[in-house]
C-alpha cells in the first residue's frame, strides 16, 4: 500500500515567497514618512491654536480686551502663543523640522510668493479677526497644506472664500 505524502511543493513554497514579496513592495509604499506626520501635527496644531483663541476671545467678550496668537520659530522649535488680556497665555511648542509657515492676503499667488512667518493673529471680543479680511496660511513641506481664517475668525483647513 502506497503512503500519501503531505507538505507542499517547492513550487507552492516559492509562488508564495513571490507573491509576498509583490504585496510587500506595494504596503511600504503606503507608509507615509515621518515628515508627513510633523507637517500634519503642525497644520493641527495651528488650526487648533487659532480656534483656541477665537474661543478665548468669545469667552471675553470685550471689544476691549484682544486675544493674540503669535506664531514664531526659537531655537528650530514653533511656538504658538495665546496670550489674552491681562496676560494670560498659553503655549505650544512643536520641532520645526522642514516645515515654512507662510501667510498673506493673496488668494491666487503661489504659496511660496506668500510671507513667511512670524505671524501674529489678532481677535477681538466677538471673535473676528483684525483687520476683517479672508488670511491665507500655507505650510509647506513634502506635503503643501492651504489654511485660511476667515474675516469672523473661523479657522480651517482649504482655500479661503472670496
Amino acid at each position: 500500500m502506497k503512503k500519501s505524502q503531505q507538505g507542499f511543493t517547492l513550487i507552492e513554497l516559492i509562488t508564495v515567497i513571490i507573491l509576498l514579496g509583490i504585496l510587500s513592495a506595494f504596503a511600504v509604499s503606503r507608509f507615509p514618512s515621518s515628515q508627513t506626520y510633523s507637517t500634519t501635527i503642525i497644520k493641527n496644531q495651528f488650526l487648533a491654536s487659532a480656534r483656541l483663541a477665537q474661543q478665548t476671545s468669545l469667552a471675553r467678550s470685550s471689544t476691549a480686551s484682544n486675544v493674540t496668537l503669535n506664531i514664531s520659530t526659537i531655537s528650530g522649535e514653533w511656538h504658538l502663543i495665546i496670550t489674552g488680556a491681562g496676560g494670560n497665555s498659553y503655549t505650544a511648542t512643536i520641532d520645526q523640522g522642514n516645515e515654512q509657515i507662510r501667510f498673506g492676503t493673496n488668494l491666487v499667488s503661489a504659496c511660496s510668493a506668500l510671507t513667511a512667518s512670524p505671524l501674529t493673529l489678532v481677535f477681538d471680543g466677538d471673535g473676528n479677526r483684525i483687520p476683517r479680511q479672508n488670511l491665507r496660511v500655507c505650510i509647506d513641506s513634502d506635503i503643501d497644506y492651504e489654511l485660511c481664517i476667515s474675516p469672523s475668525g473661523y479657522a480651517y483647513e482649504g482655500t479661503c472664500l472670496p
